[in-house]
């Protein structure tokens, strides 16, 4: 009887320390699927980004106080630091889950490491924001090829520089209709002013 009640403990406590462990293990059981690649490619929370940045920057990043429009089920931002200095930039990334039309993208970068936009040769048209500063709009197409099917796709972007830094506000061009140019400098205007 000793022998079976042991037997029956040892398989008891197999199945149960298994169960345990396995539970334990997946740390990452909490985590949406639809954000999982980002994850794995560096992205976290917009706030924790934001942190990292400033602090590898040494300087105050502020985000822009509005956003578009339309509804973001998932929020995410990765700081990248590039160890020349060459490269350093803040992503977010603004996205639904069941609508990949609402995508909207924020890139920021250190004014010293701005992107030269006046070689690029595409149609641009010029804003004057409210401090006196220019903003560029332009438009990025491509063919996008989903699900066998082909449609027309791309961002609306918008460029200008406040506060010693570089912000790019690109939105998906399937909802531009949604926002429009004009929606995209509001959004820019709302970045506050460190003077």
């Amino acid at each position: 009887m000793k022998r079976a009640y042991l037997v029956y403990l040892l398989i008891f406590s197999f199945f149960t320390a298994n169960i345990y462990v396995h539970a334990t293990d997946n740390t990452q059981t909490d985590i949406p699927p639809f954000e999982k690649p980002y994850l794995e490619i560096g992205f976290k929370s917009v706030e924790e980004a934001l942190k990292e940045c400033e602090i590898h920057n040494q300087r105050e990043l502020h985000l822009p106080i509005k956003l578009p429009p339309v509804q973001f089920t998932h929020h995410l931002g990765r700081c990248i630091k590039d160890k020349n200095n060459h490269n350093d930039e803040l992503n977010i990334e603004y996205l639904h889950e069941a609508h990949g039309e609402y995508h909207y993208m924020i890139d920021i970068r250190p004014i010293e490491q701005r992107i030269n936009i006046t070689k690029f040769k595409r149609n641009k048209k010029l804003y004057k924001l409210s401090d006196g500063s220019h903003a560029i709009y332009f438009t990025t197409k491509r063919i996008l090829y989903g699900g066998g099917s082909m449609f027309n796709g791309g961002f609306n972007i918008l460029v200008f520089e406040k506060n010693g830094w570089q912000y790019w506000l690109a939105i998906d061009t399937r909802i531009e209709n949604q926002v429009t140019a004009d929606i995209l400098v509001e959004i820019a205007e709302s970045v506050i002013s460190d003077e």
